[in-house]
C-alpha cells in the first residue's frame, strides 16, 4: 500500500474550510485541516477536491449545485508517496474583493462618490459570473512524489 497525501495550499489569514475528498467518484472524507493522508493500494485514480454542496429548492427534490471543485487524474505507484498539493485560483481576484471589502467599510464613515457602488456592483457580478464559469475548475491540483 501507498500513501496519498493531499494538502492545501492556504495562506494563513486564510480561514480553514471543510474540503470533501473524492476518489473515483466515491466520498472519501471531509478534509478539515491541512493535510489528509489516505493508504491506497497501487493504480490510477481520479481525485476530486470539492467545497460546497447542493441546496435543496422547497419539496419537489430539486436542488442547486453550488459547490466548487477541481478533479485530476493521480497515479499511485507499488511502493512510495503521492503528494497532491491544491490551492485555488483566485489570487488576484482575492486582493481585489479585499480594496472592495476596505473601502465598504470606509462608505461607512465617509461618503463615496457615486461611481464608487456602481464599480463595486459590477465587480461583484463579474466576479460571479467567472465562479460560475470556472467552477469545476476552481483549484489548482498539482500531483507529485514525495
Amino acid at each position: 500500500m501507498s500513501t496519498l497525501t493531499i494538502h492545501h495550499l492556504r495562506h494563513w489569514y486564510e480561514p480553514k474550510l471543510p474540503h470533501a475528498v473524492f476518489i473515483n467518484g466515491l466520498y472519501v472524507g471531509m478534509m478539515k485541516d491541512h493535510d489528509l493522508r489516505i493508504e491506497i493500494p497501487a493504480g490510477i485514480y481520479n481525485l476530486k477536491v470539492q467545497f460546497g454542496g447542493l441546496i435543496p429548492l422547497g419539496k419537489s427534490g430539486k436542488s442547486i449545485d453550488l459547490s466548487v471543485s477541481s478533479t485530476a487524474q493521480v497515479e499511485v505507484p507499488q511502493e512510495g508517496d503521492v503528494l497532491c498539493e491544491f490551492h485555488d485560483r483566485e489570487r488576484l481576484w482575492n486582493i481585489l474583493f479585499d480594496i472592495d471589502l476596505i473601502l465598504w467599510v470606509v462608505s461607512w464613515f465617509v461618503t463615496m462618490p457615486p461611481l464608487y457602488k456602481i464599480l463595486s456592483n459590477v465587480f461583484f457580478v463579474i466576479w460571479l459570473v467567472r465562479i460560475v464559469v470556472i467552477r469545476k475548475r476552481y483549484y489548482k491540483l498539482a500531483i507529485g512524489k514525495m
